[in-house]
């Protein structure tokens, strides 16, 4: 193909990226915390300090949320300033996925490799849900990609990597490594450091810490990673050790987060993530172990970072779906070399299954939506929401159909990209339509009810609960009552800003007289049994608003 091709589909690739960001609002609670922080850095001024709701908020490095402040100063705070960091995260994996894949196994695994990321469900979702783990992933790629210019070429000889390729690996290892540190704290530099040993044992390559000069990630972690940290100790007396104790070994060896989850937890994240690819799984392991038995070093740290990924925080006391997404690039590469050299029968009978599970599943539902007896364990209620829900399902199934039938005709390449473009249907369609479910809307009405109730005086409390995407469409922080959560240490820091109980809270609301308060129900219940003087303006199952004005 032409440069003008090449480059018209790098746009419309560009387009279908990033144009959704704006076309749902933000999902409670993490894409709330995550707009929110950013937002308080610029309103305060201080991008040493994270807060949340004013109060200091040291579990996550600052990586993401410098990112996102520097998208608020240049174009405002919105939903997609607030995404763009990862969407841009997740669009520079592809890039490197398409770069490295190429320099490996040839331009067509490449770009096939880059397509099976882009089109993965997990990592695709996280591209577009304001969350840390695709910008952990993706400085973790950049490390990746460093180790993969370290080992030798899957020549079928030993070659050890040239002088450049050195230069080059050790570079991106160390920035890697330093920016995954910022991201999400010691996992940034535990993966690569485990996987590269256990790739130096299992493949006797003694040089590796030669040519990967750890001295120059030493030297990163020093310059790019150090000045915060002793920046931000030395203005908060006990942020190293609630940071690095609590934070990184408590949360992976102890239920201190309340996020236990069996050890088989993500077998059907992966399963699910990975669709469209998932039949294509047996092929993969097929080939990755066929590769490695015939000396491909690349396989074999592959095979290593993916499986490591998925163990290490299948381990982890604290387990959540997003977790597990670094892994994706690797297996996006052995899918890739996969592609570039599995029968074409084999491809279209995979996409086959991957088509004939949406239909199934779109079936399932819609057999749900039309059972006569209300099911009140079903997640999503009867109404516009599920009937989007079905029609994306079998829009997504009828594009991974016309894919597998498109193979033998076409060839691989088309095929996987028109399977890729089914899952940003399929996303496309879902992410918006869940702005409809009703917890969505309630968020939203009650912003609408009380945005008309603000004035710059107006004093905001939250009691007994805290609703962080509330807080950044608002604009407001709030004194919270009765409730402490992950604020918790914050609130120890500055115990004045948090009123104890519902008396206390009362006290206080009597002396306000312009004032807005987010309240539990059972809490407003029982201040209404005090007698407290409260206008609602809005109430829902889950919470109410009142104003004293």
């Amino acid at each position: 193909m032409s440069q003008r091709v090449w480059i018209a589909l790098l746009v419309g690739a560009m387009a279908l990226w990033f144009l959704p960001l704006q076309t749902y609002r933000l999902f409670n609670p993490d894409e709330g915390r995550y707009a929110e922080i950013p937002r308080e850095m610029v309103a305060s001024g201080d991008w040493v300090t994270p807060r949340l709701d004013g109060l200091k908020y040291f579990e996550k490095p600052p990586l993401q949320y410098w990112a996102t402040a520097v998208a608020y100063k240049a174009f405002g705070d919105h939903e997609w300033t607030a995404r763009l960091w990862v969407a841009l995260s997740g669009f520079l994996g592809l890039l490197i996925t398409a770069w490295i894949g190429a320099r490996l196994y040839g331009a067509q695994s490449g770009v096939l490799a880059a397509l099976v990321q882009a089109g993965s469900l997990l990592y695709l979702a996280l591209s577009r849900v304001s969350t840390l783990d695709m910008g952990l992933t993706v400085t973790l790629e950049l490390a990746l990609a460093g180790l993969l210019l370290l080992v030798p070429l899957p020549t079928g000889d030993a070659r050890a990597p040239t002088r450049g390729a050195e230069r080059l690996g050790s570079v991106l290892l160390a920035v890697g490594v330093a920016l995954a540190f910022l991201s999400k704290g010691l996992v940034g530099i535990l993966i690569p450091g485990a996987v590269a040993a256990l790739y130096m044992l299992l493949r006797r390559d003694w040089g590796l810490p030669w040519r990967a000069r750890p001295w120059w990630t030493l030297a990163a972690l020093a310059l790019i990673a150090a000045p915060w940290i002793w920046l931000v100790e030395q203005r908060n007396p006990g942020f190293m050790r609630f940071f690095f104790v609590h934070e990184q070994f408590d949360r992976f060896l102890t239920r201190v987060h309340h996020r236990y989850q069996p050890d088989w937890y993500f077998i059907p994240v992966l399963l699910g993530g990975f669709m469209p690819w998932t039949p294509l799984l047996p092929a993969i392991v097929r080939r990755c172990w066929r590769d490695i038995r015939a000396g491909d070093a690349a396989a074999l740290l592959l095979a290593i970072w993916a499986i490591f990924c998925f163990a290490f925080f299948s381990f982890s006391q604290s387990k959540l779906i997003p977790y597990i997404l670094p892994m994706f690039p690797a297996l996006a590469l052995l899918a890739g070399r996969t592609l570039g050299t599995l029968e074409q029968p084999a491809i279209r009978r995979a996409l086959a299954i991957s088509a004939a599970f949406g239909a199934a599943l779109a079936g399932l539902v819609l057999a749900l939506l039309c059972w006569p007896a209300p099911l009140n364990w079903f997640v999503i209620p009867p109404g516009p929401t599920l009937q989007l829900f079905i029609v994306a399902l079998l829009l997504a199934s009828l594009a991974a159909a016309a894919a597998a039938g498109l193979v033998i005709r076409r060839g691989p390449l088309p095929a996987v990209a028109l399977a890729a473009l089914a899952t940003a249907v399929l996303l496309g369609i879902l992410l918006p339509a869940a702005g409809q479910l009703p917890r969505q809307r309630e968020l939203q009405q009650l912003v609408a009810a009380a945005s008309g109730r603000l004035h710059a005086g107006t004093a905001v409390y939250c009691v007994d609960q805290y609703e962080q995407s509330v807080a950044f469409y608002l604009r407001r922080t709030c004194t919270l009552a009765g409730y402490r959560g992950e604020l918790d240490f914050g609130l120890n820091q500055e115990p004045a800003k948090w009123i104890a109980d519902l008396g206390g809270f009362a006290s206080r609301w009597r002396t306000e007289t312009d004032a807005l308060a987010l309240i539990r129900p059972e809490s407003y219940v029982e201040l209404q049994r005090m007698g407290l003087p409260m206008h609602v303006i809005y109430t829902a199952p889950t919470l109410v608003a009142v104003v004293r004005q």
